[in-house]
């Protein structure tokens, strides 16, 4: 079996495919570093299962149909499975001051010459990232 290929960058790291035998969908791991918005990104067919398993995250799901976001929050301290459904805007930030660690089930493998991806800004839809005191 090839080694996996690790990504690095400011935002953080991931290691995708991690078991290249699934058939259709493909499952990552991904870390993201605190004070880093992930956002926006949406998919036409893929439906994203997110399961936070290290710290805790915010995760915004903005439905462009309604113009309504939710907010999850998720992790080490509220363990859950988010279903991410096509065509719905999505992204995260960790919370808590800690990286957090996301593994991901995508029902399509990702294909990188049609990439079942669209993104738009970060501060899209006027979602308030930033924590608020209450």
């Amino acid at each position: 079996m090839p080694a996996k290929k690790i990504f690095l960058d400011d935002r953080g790291w991931s290691i995708h495919d991690i078991f290249p035998e699934l058939k259709g969908g493909q499952l990552n791991y991904s870390v993201l570093f605190p004070g880093i918005v992930k956002a926006w990104h949406r998919h036409k067919k893929q439906t994203d299962y997110f399961c936070v398993v290290m710290g805790n995250a915010q995760v915004a799901v903005h439905n462009p149909d309604t113009g309504k976001t939710e907010t999850h929050f998720m992790g080490e301290l509220s363990p859950s499975l988010l279903v991410i459904p096509p065509k719905l805007w999505h992204g995260y930030i960790a919370v808590g001051g800690k990286p957090c660690g996301l593994i991901y089930y995508m029902t399509e493998r990702f294909n990188p010459e049609e990439p079942d991806e669209e993104r738009a800004p970060w501060d899209a839809f006027g979602y308030e990232w930033a924590p608020r005191n209450r």
